[in-house]
């Protein structure tokens, strides 16, 4: 019996090893101006094709930290600290060493290639949602002033009509720049029903035959 038991505990231990010793990518944390986070959880989630690869947490015990997570082969990876005000940030499990920066409740990351990429993505949505706005403010000051005249209308409809399709270029380009691989997959499968049937003509040749299947096309 003492000689199963033993056997046992080294098959644990064995596999135990094996695990920890497997593939690993670094992910550094700097947290600036929010020290509510200290003592909060830190969720780190991995999903291939939709479903969870890997999800750990971890306590955040100070401002910086790395940690060694475990890599299952470029997948999407989730980011949540729960109970907090920092939305749930979206980025790559890829190799190397990847930084993620939370200032006050936002976040920046990058450090590899697809991280960089993503990052620099996000950055675009900022900027057009700042020129919506703006469009929205100007609409909204000339009602106010009295001065939306039919011109100054069909200006401010245009000026969001031409957002409207550099948005849409900015969106193709990124999911052709990408589509083999998790972000470009997650993107197409996200973006592809609102787009004009013009440019899902344009992307039904870059679509691999995982999408082909999943839209029907042919």
């Amino acid at each position: 019996m003492k000689k199963v038991l033993l056997f046992t505990l080294i098959a644990v231990l064995f596999a135990s090893c094996s695990s920890d010793s497997g593939p690993k990518f670094e992910l550094e944390v700097n947290i600036n101006n929010n020290s509510s986070l200290i003592k909060k959880k830190f969720v780190v989630r991995q999903k291939i094709d939709g479903a969870v690869v890997y999800v750990d947490t971890f306590k955040i015990k100070k401002e910086q930290f790395l940690l060694k997570v475990p890599y299952k082969g470029t997948a999407l990876m989730t980011i949540s600290i729960p109970e907090s005000d920092v939305n749930e940030i979206m980025m790559v499990a890829e190799e190397g060493q990847i930084q993620l920066n939370i200032e006050g409740n936002q976040s920046h990351f990058g450090g590899t290639l697809l991280n960089d990429r993503l990052q620099a993505f996000y950055q675009g949505n900022d900027s057009i949602s700042l020129l919506f706005r703006q469009i929205g403010e100007d609409y909204e000051m000339h009602s106010k002033a009295g001065s939306l005249t039919p011109q100054v209308r069909e200006n401010l409809g245009q000026r969001r009509t031409q957002l409207l399709v550099e948005n849409t270029d900015r969106i193709v380009a990124f999911i052709k720049e990408n589509i083999d691989n998790q972000i470009g997959e997650y993107y197409f499968m996200t973006h592809y029903i609102t787009l004009p049937l013009e440019r899902k003509i344009e992307l039904n040749s870059f679509a691999t035959e995982k999408l082909k299947r999943e839209f029907g096309i042919r």
